[in-house]
């Protein structure tokens, strides 16, 4: 009976200490890490003010690539929220909403899940620095109540393990991410950029290459032009759009292309997409061929077509901010022709397929 009375005690004084020493715990804790990028403030904005790519950089599903997920309300900002299951004890159910968005300043998620702790929030500090301001630093702190649960008083011992070592997991994969998206500043781009859908169609191509001449490129496009205007006019053919030009490669000495033309039966209504492949006869270098149907990232340009490289990584950048990695091969829309393709106010529409 005296041992027994001696283990209650025993057991009396360990829980006397737990509580004590819990009294004594922080009731809230913090922890915060920060990386520096050299990709445009907007860019790093917009990977953080939206869930498109929270995927690639979280380190949630890390744990269990199986974990199912669902982004609701807005694109961007405010109310935009990523919630996600898994049957992972250790990822569990749980959200991230974001209920305050700054641009170029500040993002802070409201986080719900399994763990204890309450009043939970991740915030994202960006702060210009470097030399001219030309980087990013970027900060993540995570915030978290326990009030008077004493379990998660000493829970909260471990938050820099537990949670740290998660975002440093995190926003290391996250600059690796960055690394991968052109470095340009899509903001500064005056026109919109969007994602389009564009159908099936036929298309009279040719290949060819071109010395990094204004003057040179535009003779090439203007020769290949002619080769299939003649097959169009052989064929019953009629233009189903503007002229394209195809980057295949750009050096510093040389640029190769395809020159391309959507076409059509005259009796076809324009826009069609594509059906049966057409029974067509061809002449010197130009081919035939379908392009599928499929959804790109597009903007509009005015200017000389000399300034077109700069704006297919603006719309590359901008589509792999906004979700969405590149595929094939970058492409523009001459809306005006190849005659005016180095006039301060040529026109064209540049798209890069996205997959």
């Amino acid at each position: 009976m005296t041992r027994v009375i001696e283990f209650l005690i025993s057991l009396l004084v360990v829980a006397a200490l737990f509580v004590v020493i819990g009294l004594f715990l922080p009731s809230k804790r913090t922890f915060e890490y920060s990386v520096e990028t050299n990709r445009p403030m907007a860019t790093v904005n917009d990977l953080f003010t939206g869930f498109s790519r929270f995927r690639d950089w979280n380190p949630l599903a890390r744990y269990d690539p199986r974990m199912t997920s669902e982004i609701t309300g807005p694109e961007f900002g405010v109310g935009a929220k990523f919630s996600y299951h898994s049957n992972d004890k250790v990822v569990g159910s749980g959200s991230w909403e974001i209920v305050e968005a700054v641009p170029g300043d500040v993002i802070r998620y409201r986080l719900v899940n399994e763990s204890r702790g309450q009043d939970k929030a991740m915030t994202v500090h960006l702060e210009r620095t470097g030399q001219n301001n030309r980087n990013v630093k970027i900060t993540q702190r995570y915030d978290v109540s326990y009030g008077w649960d004493l379990l998660g008083r000493y829970a909260g011992l471990y938050v820099s393990r537990n949670v740290g070592d998660d975002m440093k997991r995190g926003l290391d994969k996250f600059s690796t991410l960055l690394a991968t998206i052109p470095k340009f500043d899509y903001t500064q781009h005056p026109n919109p950029l969007s994602f389009v859908d564009m159908p099936a169609q036929d298309v009279l191509l040719v290949k060819t290459n071109a010395k990094r001449s204004n003057e040179e490129i535009a003779t090439a496009m203007t020769n290949q032009v002619s080769w299939i205007t003649k097959v169009m006019a052989a064929n019953g053919l009629v233009a189903d759009g503007p002229l394209r030009i195809v980057t295949n490669e750009f050096t510093t000495d040389s640029y190769g292309f395809d020159v391309v033309q959507p076409v059509r039966k005259s009796a076809t209504p324009a826009g069609t997409p594509a059906g049966e492949r057409m029974s067509l006869t061809l002449e010197g270098p130009v081919s035939y061929d379908q392009t599928p149907a499929r959804k790109l990232a597009m903007t509009e340009f005015t200017g000389p077509a000399p300034g077109l490289p700069r704006v297919r990584d603006l719309v590359r950048a901008w589509a792999m901010t906004h979700g969405r990695d590149t595929d094939d091969r970058p492409f523009e829309e001459y809306l005006g022709g190849v005659s005016t393709m180095l006039n301060e106010d040529a026109k064209f529409k540049v798209y890069w397929p996205v997959k």
